[in-house]
């Protein structure tokens, strides 16, 4: 296990959540339905993932001062950190639309 993974998916602040704005921001822009993720899209966001600064300083350090297969651990941890983002993508995204919804059934009943 390496320690000092560039994200933890139990932590909310800082520059974990940043990056976990930025993959938002990267579904959004892409019109990805978070519920209903293929493997490949999947791939697809972890490839842009790695590619964000901090992590692919991480990816490169790891590569020359640590064992390869910690570099398949820091892989791993950000599928998990995508399937997160997701997730909660997702349900922040069902939240709006019931929001809106309700909002319209106590429109039409005040009137």
């Amino acid at each position: 296990m390496v320690r000092g993974l560039p994200f933890d998916p139990g932590v909310t602040s800082g520059a974990y959540f940043d990056r976990r704005e930025q993959l938002k921001g990267y579904m959004t822009a892409r019109n990805l339905d978070p519920g209903h993720f293929t493997d490949a899209q999947v791939a697809g966001i972890t490839v842009f993932a790695r590619a964000l600064p901090p992590v692919k300083d991480r990816i490169t350090h790891i590569k020359k001062s640590h064992h390869p297969d910690d570099v398949v651990e820091l892989t791993r941890h950000l599928r998990i950190l995508v399937k997160d983002s997701a997730r909660k993508l997702h349900t922040s995204n069902l939240r709006r639309i019931a929001e809106r919804a309700c909002g319209r059934d106590l429109a039409e009943f005040s009137e």
